[in-house]
């Protein structure tokens, strides 16, 4: 991110250099009313197709505002291919878990409910704002998706079969994670984090029957929700994902 500019926006149309476009009257508020911005201001921009840019406020409307695209900074940038299967929590536990594993990195989110979810429904579009910021905040380029929630039977069972789910196995019985991703590797996973009260039998049975499921111990203390999420994300990220490579974000696409 370009230090000199504090502000950075997502936009839902392609852009590119040269274009100018009206940004979405929540952004123009935002940046007329509470940024205090002016016209030949700078901010950076990006979409979920080609990348990052620098902008300028080219005109301020009564509800809008228009900016002009005047260079691309970096390109499209995607996590490793992990995925988060998550049970609904309460509403501001749910939200810090959606933040910051998109700050941590991942390409889709897809909430279930079993049989001890307390909270069996999700505002997408409350979720998709949670993200938006999320990405704004961090300097990523890519906007990970949010599915409609379904049983964990139905998750389980429209899962490719290519993809290997690392179930965070709250009953500490299982290896621990680490030493799993030491010994796998596997570098395309959904990661699977339970309710508050974990699974029953019959879910445990379930999963257990699933080809390519790797149950996995996230240490010696049982974890909130949220708390496992960030946890397997981020020793994903750093044993087998991300965090090895040297990313080259002025040549990197996808």
């Amino acid at each position: 991110m370009n230090k000199n500019i504090s502000i950075r926006l997502f936009c839902e149309v392609t852009l590119r250099v040269g274009e100018k476009i009206s940004l979405q009257t929540e952004q123009s508020h935002y940046l007329k009313n509470v940024m205090r911005c002016k016209i030949n201001e700078k901010i950076l921009v990006f979409d979920n197709n080609t990348g990052e840019y620098t902008a300028e406020i080219v005109n301020i409307h009564k509800r809008s505002i228009d900016i002009e695209i005047l260079e691309k900074t970096k390109p499209r940038y995607v996590p490793g291919d992990v995925w988060l299967i998550f049970c609904p929590l309460k509403k501001t536990r749910s939200d810090f878990l959606i933040e910051k594993s998109t700050e941590i990195g991942l390409r889709k989110f897809l909430p279930t409910y079993s049989s001890k979810t307390q909270t069996k429904k999700v505002s997408l579009n409350r979720s998709r704002k949670n993200i938006v910021e999320a990405v704004e905040q961090c300097g990523g380029t890519f906007i990970p998706e949010i599915l409609p929630i379904s049983s964990l039977a139905e998750v389980i069972e429209e899962l490719p079969e290519d993809r290997i789910l690392i179930f965070c196995d709250e009953s500490l019985e299982s290896r621990n994670i680490n030493e799993c991703l030491l010994l796998d590797r596997p570098e395309k996973v959904a990661i699977l984090v339970g309710p508050e009260g974990g699974f029953s039998d019959s879910e445990r049975k379930l999963l257990r029957a699933k080809k390519n499921i790797l149950p996995v111990s996230l240490g010696n203390r049982m974890l909130r929700a949220e708390t496992a999420a960030v946890v397997a994300l981020t020793m994903w990220h750093g044993m087998v994902g991300d965090w090895l490579k040297k990313v080259d974000h002025q040549n990197h696409e996808s």
